[in-house]
């Protein structure tokens, strides 16, 4: 976990957490699901941590023996930070039903990376050729990627019906309000 600036939680947990010490979790708190009576191709879109929903959600429709065409676009930093590779590689290689894109933002230049390279919402971009048409998205991740990848959804004509989504944010973000003029409710 990063440390995010004026963070309450992240700055605790770097500069007091100690080794042994014990700590209780709740939560999750959210309604993010799959709307398994629609019988369409699936998108998902994560950054970071925000792999957990995402990670999950697949993971139940393919043990489920789902066929739907699904594919998930997950971006990092760098490769060190990319988590679950191995197993969503392990995943494409298994069900033909399913496509792995990791996208990496910061991978130094010289490395021997393969993958997409940029941000979440232009390997998606490249991945469709911009064509979203008759597909659900689910969305996961920080405010900014899910503005982002909603713009692009939109632009390659998926409607605001068919995007579903779960931000996280830091306590900067909250303080900002940030809202998609697009949505109601987000």
């Amino acid at each position: 976990m990063r440390i995010v600036p004026g963070g309450q939680v992240t700055t605790w947990l770097h500069e007091q957490l100690k080794v042994g010490d014990r700590l209780k979790f709740s939560g999750p708190y959210g309604r993010f699901f799959v709307k398994k009576s629609a019988n369409v191709p699936l998108v998902f879109m994560a950054g970071g941590s925000g792999l957990s929903s995402p990670k999950s959600m697949i993971e139940d429709l393919l043990s489920e023996g789902c066929e739907l065409p699904m594919t998930l676009v997950y971006g990092q930093r760098s490769r060190d930070e990319l988590y679950y590779d191995a197993e969503f590689r392990a995943l494409a290689e298994k069900y033909p039903n399913f496509s792995y894109v990791p996208a990496l933002s910061d991978e130094p230049a010289g490395s021997d990376w393969d993958g997409a390279r940029g941000f979440v919402h232009e390997a998606a971009k490249a991945h469709f050729a911009n064509d979203f048409r008759g597909h659900k998205a689910y969305l996961c991740g920080p405010p900014a990627m899910i503005e982002a990848c909603v713009t692009t959804l939109m632009q390659g004509r998926l409607f605001e019906r068919d995007i579903y989504m779960e931000k996280f944010f830091s306590a900067a973000d909250a303080s900002q309000q940030l809202k998609s003029p697009l949505f109601k409710n987000i």
